[in-house]
């Protein structure tokens, strides 16, 4: 609602009511001052006609009290007069016009009208002997009558009923009912034109030049002022927006003049920021590279003193080849990190995934003294809340009665089957390099429903997690914050880049799922991949565009980490 509009009607509706109300009060003040002449002129009327009739019955005139009825009647015409005769009843006679006998006739008798009230009046005047009135309706009709006892020698001796009929007073008043209605809506009428219109000029029109200054404000033009027509807080509310915009333009000025040198400083930190990225990455190169190369130099120069031994040729040519083999593994590593693909979608069995890499390990383990196994696929049932095996704990479970679905109830989710292969192979190779005097290896897999870390307040997803827990020593708390950062590793010998774990965890990153870390210095490391279960209908789509299936691929070469004392 428009402020005229309100306005107009807080103000409007009060002074409406208000004459209304005083009109209200005029019709009722009227409508008793019309009954209260009406009883006066009836209780007049009722007096002369009393002292005349009880001074022709003291005079024993009885046969006059007919005529002088008569008489008096005529000079009231709307009053009906009925006389009652209590000492001769026969005598009792009613006066009035009749319906059925001419104006103009000598006599005017007429019937009495059925008035139920009348012999109640009777008993209340032979009770009290005073008159007495009060208004009735008879035949549909609203009457006031007015009952007068009549003496004779201080004795009733009868009494004269009037009826007056109401008739010309209730259309007096309907008349004057409709001239008030007509005056209190015509002034209604009136005053609301000139309060909106009042509220228009005053209010309305500043008010909407006030708000299209703030649309300009809103689409940046500052440059807009309001006059200040008035001395009032009208005025006063222009004299603050044209402050306002005052401040708005300054302060623009301001934030442009600065915007040259904040950009050129942005460059500036953009560009260290290059430089540093730049030499963090030679050096790591320098370092990962810098020893095959030393001992490619070293091995050169030994062959090329005993070139005339063909088996130190050999063994020194056989070494130099590895330590080349070496240098390109760390530099594709390096390609394959700084150039990741999306993952090709497909449903990947992580079960299959699991067990394919326990096979192409087979020697690693044997050799490195590790006992490895494969949990069968394991669903959490949302009420327990906990997993059951205790080299995974409890991290990944929803508190009961939080779970709105239910748990993926097969290890299948969508992905890249290399990629996932590689990961899993990653996590496999840093958990045996984890534990050098031997140890075991467990692969589980649990279907679950979860929050994604970070979101307590976004709903629980369905997750199919793998955890990959080895009995090493463990990583220390201070190396958990960098495990994934490139060319970081808790190796101090060993092949490797320290980019194993940096481009598993990108891989999962893309896949829409995460790594979790649970880890005690000498209680062993658990490493938990969460990956988005497929939905009902996804799952659908992908059977009908024939998914890849894990079993057609064969494993990828995986991208090997290295860690000592703990996995990285």
């Amino acid at each position: 609602m428009k402020i005229g509009t309100r306005v107009t009607l807080l103000t409007g509706l009060p002074v409406v009511l208000t004459i209304s109300l005083y009109g209200y009060l005029g019709i009722r003040a009227r409508e008793g001052e019309l009954r209260r002449d009406l009883e006066r002129q009836t209780q007049l009327f009722g007096s002369s006609l009393q002292v005349a009739l009880e001074a022709a019955l003291q005079e024993g005139l009885y046969e006059d009290v007919r005529h002088l009825i008569q008489r008096m009647q005529k000079t009231e015409q709307p009053v009906r007069v009925v006389y009652l005769d209590l000492v001769h009843p026969g005598d009792s006679a009613a006066f009035g016009p009749a319906a059925t006998q001419p104006r103009d006739t000598e006599e005017t008798f007429a019937r009495p009208l059925p008035d139920p009230g009348r012999a109640s009046r009777l008993r209340r005047v032979q009770i009290n002997g005073q008159p007495y009135g009060e208004h009735i309706t008879v035949g549909g009709r609203p009457f006031y009558a007015y009952m007068v006892p009549l003496r004779s020698n201080h004795a009733l001796v009868g009494v004269v009923d009037l009826l007056r009929d109401e008739g010309e007073a209730a259309a007096a008043m309907r008349a004057f009912s409709r001239q008030v209605l007509a005056t209190v809506a015509v002034l209604s009428v009136l005053l609301i034109l000139m309060v909106s219109f009042t509220v228009r000029q005053a209010f309305a029109k500043p008010l909407l030049r006030l708000v299209g200054g703030i649309d300009e404000v809103t689409r940046g033009d500052y440059t807009g002022v309001i006059l200040r027509e008035r001395d009032d807080e009208v005025g006063l509310l222009a004299d603050r927006f044209n402050e306002m915009t005052r401040s708005l333009r300054e302060a623009r000025e301001q934030i442009l003049a600065g915007v040259d040198a904040k950009l050129q400083l942005e460059m500036r930190l953009r560009q260290a920021d290059k430089l540093a990225t730049i030499g963090q990455l030679a050096a790591g190169i320098a370092h990962e590279v810098g020893t095959p190369l030393n001992v490619i130099g070293g091995r050169a120069r030994a062959m090329a003193r005993r070139a005339d031994d063909p088996q130190a040729v050999q063994k020194n040519a056989e070494i130099i080849a590895a330590q080349a083999e070496r240098i390109t593994k760390i530099i594709q590593q390096l390609l394959d990190y700084a150039r990741s693909k999306a993952p090709a979608r497909g449903r990947v069995d992580l079960e299959r995934i699991a067990a394919m890499t326990l096979d192409f390990l087979e020697h690693q383990l044997a050799t490195a003294r590790v006992v490895a196994r494969l949990v069968p696929f394991v669903v959490v049932p949302p009420q327990t809340g906990r997993l059951s095996t205790g080299w995974v704990g409890s991290a990944g479970a929803e508190p009961s009665g939080e779970v709105p679905l239910p748990p993926p109830t097969t290890p299948v989710v969508v992905g890249d089957p290399d990629q996932l292969q590689q990961v899993c192979l990653n996590l496999c190779l840093n958990a045996v390099q984890a534990m050098p005097e031997g140890g075991e290896l467990q692969l589980s897999l649990f279907g679950l429903v979860r929050r994604r870390p970070g979101l307590d307040r976004s709903p629980p997803g369905a997750y199919v997690m793998l955890a990959v827990s080895d009995t090493g020593m463990g990583i220390p708390e201070e190396d958990k914050e960098r495990i994934f950062e490139p060319f970081y590793s808790t190796k101090l010998h060993g092949p490797g880049a320290g980019l194993g774990l940096s481009v598993s965890a990108g891989i999962i990153k893309d896949h829409d799922g995460w790594i979790e870390i649970d880890s005690c210095p000498g209680g062993g490391t658990t490493f938990r991949v969460y990956l988005p279960a497929p939905e009902i209908d996804e799952d659908e789509r992908l059977d009908e565009h024939g998914a890849t299936n894990p079993e057609h691929h064969q494993a990828s070469a995986a991208v090997v980490g290295e860690r000592a004392p703990g996995p990285t």
